[in-house]
């Protein structure tokens, strides 16, 4: 299912939430936002490292960025499942949650479909179009209350969440879920859904 995560400027990341989020997102992670000095930041990685993760954060603390961890549940394994997705020039996407969209290309993420299918073409008909609160309101009536975007408009310098209140606001931070944050690692004390816990081998019964 994912975890996005939406950091201001000057807010840190706790480096026991990272562990936390890659616990159970190990498939790869990608970050878009910008810089102090307003410029776009784009990154993606096929797999996670806590390690390099807490150096990105340290690196990027004044900089409001919107960090996705993969889980994969539809599409293959690989960089090109990795959020975030380019919708159009200077427009980017991530995706948390399951989207029921017919998947005609083998191997591609339903989110890749929504971009591909929906998105783009809306975008490269009606520039500006993906960051207009109006149709952002539309989308947030068409999409589950378990299915949160974010999109990144270069042009106007913005960072959009769709669905954002039913995400949850922790430490400054506002995420997408809680389930898939580890509970040992990074216990919450008020939760939108049970926090997940990995199971150590020597927890494990056979009968």
């Amino acid at each position: 299912m994912c975890l996005i995560i939406h950091k201001p400027a000057g807010v840190e990341i706790a480096e026991e939430m990272l562990a936390a989020a890659a616990a159970h997102n190990p498939d790869g992670w990608g970050l878009m936002g910008f810089d102090p000095d307003g410029r776009l930041l784009i990154q993606r990685r096929a797999t996670v490292d806590v390690a390099e993760l807490i150096d990105v954060e340290h690196a990027l603390r004044d900089s409001e960025y919107v960090l996705h961890l993969r889980r994969q549940t539809r599409g293959g394994s690989g960089l090109d499942n990795v959020h975030p997705f380019k919708v159009i020039d200077g427009i980017w996407l991530m995706h948390n949650g399951t989207l029921k969209l017919k998947l005609r290309v083998p191997g591609k993420s339903d989110t890749w479909h929504f971009v591909t299918d929906v998105l783009r073409p809306l975008a490269q008909r009606h520039r500006g179009l993906l960051s207009d609160r109006a149709f952002v309101q539309i989308v947030e009536f068409g999409l589950r209350a378990d299915n949160k975007l974010a999109l990144v408009d270069q042009r106007l310098g913005r960072i959009v969440i769709v669905n954002r209140a039913c995400g949850a606001e922790v430490d400054g931070l506002w995420l997408s879920n809680t389930r898939w944050l580890d509970r040992e690692l990074y216990p919450l004390a008020h939760t939108l859904q049970p926090q997940e816990r990995r199971v150590g081998v020597r927890e494990l019964r056979f009968v």
